[in-house]
């Protein structure tokens, strides 16, 4: 078990990110946020589309919204995405980006007529089915860390986790390395540890991220009189994120004794599968007005798997350092939070739409689970630092036709309860514009997202985060 229990903790924690805490709880967090996008109509008007429905976004969102569909379409959005990373550091700050393309959504709608005989009995008119993609989460960033420190180095880290076991019962990815680095000396005969040099250091930190969450839709819906829409969606869900990062601190005035460099190079893969269920509703009881509501199941992430390696290196006054790649695999299961939505919409004849969505999501009932290992500590950690969240989005639309013209917006609570440990409350601002016709389409969209956050080197070394993206998205679509 203790080996196990070293595995999780050095594939989850890297460098001790999260003050010494495992980061499985932040593996739980990271494939439990989405942000609903997909196209580009739907992300120009913040993803407030859970009431407007007829887009394929609608079917991740709303799946009553796939009801509104009274032609069958087909659509495509290509998207550049770039993202921008600013962390200050004991006084410096330091910058990096990121560019990436990926595919926004791609799906087919099939709308099929009930009846062929008009009718002024209440009756069902129609209905759809619709296969496609959406993505829910993008994970490309590149971030770089640098700042010196003559009061703490991350070996201090390693030295009170150290403290008080043997040196043959060291941990092996990083309390074994320090010590037989020998970047770490024994204290006293009571198996403590004190850290072997002293001075001030530089100390860097580079972290190149990528990959993203995609959802494969199957949905059905169905409309009633032009009054109820229902709607129900299987979502398969995909994930794949790969972290590269590397750790160094450096004597670059070279005036500290028995120390010259240290280097960390960790590589982290993980891919996951999952599957959720979706289902929603949406009235009309008047031309001008649309409301409805949608549940989430947890998506239930039967299978994540984590490969990882580390390197390590010291650079002493007298010998280098240098050991063979660690590797470890783990696989374990995660279950996301239940979410709950509201959407409303103002229809504006043929002239356009206000909507209005609404997402409670409790990030603390997060589950982590495996068959070989008891994820009790992390659950409990889960509970403790996570929340509910209210998330709103809002757009607007007006049609000029054939052009449209488009804007929204959308924020996103932090899903932290105490912002001395983190913030990462979201804004993001989009406008857009489309060319809309009776057989084809063609809408552009920039979005804008904003936050601020920390990032934790090791206990008690935090950097401020200023987190920004933007994404140009094509949707490109035919009617028939």
């Amino acid at each position: 078990m203790k080996t196990k229990i070293i595995i999780i903790t050095a594939i989850s924690s890297l460098l001790f990110t999260g003050s010494l805490m495992a980061q499985n709880e932040n593996e739980a967090l990271r494939y439990s946020q989405m942000y609903w996008g997909g196209t580009a109509r739907s992300t120009s008007v913040g993803g407030a589309f859970g009431a407007v429905g007829a887009d394929f976004s609608s079917l991740s969102i709303n799946p009553a919204g796939m009801g509104v569909y009274k032609k069958s379409e087909i659509s495509f959005s290509p998207t550049i995405y770039y993202s921008k990373n600013v962390n200050t550091y004991r006084g410096v700050e330091s910058e990096d980006f990121k560019y990436n393309f990926n595919v926004g959504n791609f799906g087919i709608v099939l709308a099929a007529p009930l009846n062929s005989v008009a009718s002024d009995k209440p009756q069902w008119k129609s209905v759809q089915f619709g296969f496609g993609m959406n993505r829910l989460a993008n994970y490309n960033n590149n971030i770089a860390i640098e700042g010196n420190n003559s009061e703490s180095s991350i070996i201090d880290a390693f030295v009170s986790k150290a403290n008080g076991t043997p040196s043959q019962n060291l941990s092996a990815f990083d309390t074994q390395l320090a010590w037989d680095g020998y970047l770490m000396n024994p204290l006293d005969t009571n198996n403590n540890y004190v850290r072997a040099f002293q001075g001030d250091i530089v100390q860097r930190k580079t972290i190149s991220t990528k990959g993203g969450m995609n959802e494969w839709t199957f949905s059905l819906s169905g409309n009633y009189n032009d009054v109820l829409y229902l709607g129900a969606t299987i979502g398969l869900v995909g994930i794949n994120y790969t972290e590269d990062s590397q750790y160094d601190e450096v004597d670059r005035l070279d005036t500290i004794s028995n120390f010259k460099s240290m280097s960390i190079k960790d590589h982290l893969s993980t891919d996951g599968s999952g599957v959720n269920f979706k289902f929603g509703f949406l009235a009309q009881p008047v031309k001008f007005l649309r409301i409805g509501a949608a549940i989430h199941t947890p998506t239930f992430f039967y299978r994540i798997e984590d490969n990882y390696t580390r390197n390590f290196s010291s650079n002493i006054d007298t010998a280098v350092y240098t050991f063979d790649p660690l590797e470890s695999t783990f696989k374990y299961e995660i279950n996301t939070p239940l979410r709950l939505l509201g959407n409303i919409a103002f229809l504006i004849n043929k002239s356009g739409f206000v909507s209005l969505d609404y997402e409670y999501t409790d990030y603390s009932t997060s589950r982590m689970r495996s068959s070989d290992y008891n994820f009790v500590d992390e659950n409990k950690t889960i509970k403790d630092i996570y929340k509910a969240t209210h998330n709103i989005r809002g757009g607007v639309e007006y049609n000029l036709n054939p052009i449209v013209l488009r804007a929204g917006y959308a924020y996103y609570m932090s899903p932290f309860k105490s912002d001395t440990l983190n913030t990462y409350e979201r804004n993001i601002i989009s406008a857009g514009i489309g060319f809309r016709s009776a057989q084809y389409f063609i809408d552009f969209t920039y979005s804008n997202s904003n936050s601020n956050g920390k990032y934790y080197l090791y206990e008690g070394a935090v950097t401020e985060q200023k987190i920004s993206s933007s994404s140009f998205i094509l949707s490109m679509g035919l009617k028939f």
